[in-house]
């Protein structure tokens, strides 16, 4: 992982790089790639397969489920948040929503193999991980439901 991405991961994820220290968001970056993408683009598609956790460094996406045969905007993923972490929790590793770019979007991509050996090898890592994915579930559930 290039210094680059690891100062850009620094800024659009403060807490997260602070509380993780240098050696442990190295490794948790280490292997992870950038994903350029462009706008009107699918990321992930609601019941397929996911392999990954995106963190988003650049740009915005909307999140869509389906109801009632309809697919229906629920939320927007902004910078300095990430997507991909239900599936990979839940141990499915199927997507839970259709998320699209609206924008011109660079995401940093951690493969689940990634993330799943830290969280299982590294007390330190799982714990500040963990709790910023249980705090950013939370914040989307508080968050009132668009109403596209």
């Amino acid at each position: 992982m290039n210094q680059s991405t690891l100062s850009q991961f620094g800024a659009r994820f403060p807490q997260l790089a602070q509380e993780l220290g240098q050696a442990n968001l190295e490794m948790l970056l280490d292997g992870a790639s950038i994903q350029e993408v462009a706008p009107e683009r699918t990321v992930i598609r609601d019941r397929m397969p996911v392999d990954c956790i995106y963190f988003v460094l650049d740009g915005t996406l909307d999140v869509y489920i389906e109801q009632e045969g309809k697919s229906k905007k629920i939320a927007t993923i902004k910078p300095g948040e990430w997507m991909g972490e239900i599936s990979v929790l839940s141990g499915e590793f199927l997507a839970s929503a259709t998320i699209i770019s609206n924008s011109p979007c660079k995401l940093l991509r951690v493969h689940h193999i990634t993330f799943g050996k830290l969280i299982t090898e590294n007390e330190t890592v799982a714990k500040v991980l963990l709790d910023h994915f249980i705090a950013l579930m939370a914040q989307r559930f508080r968050k009132p439901l668009t109403h596209a």
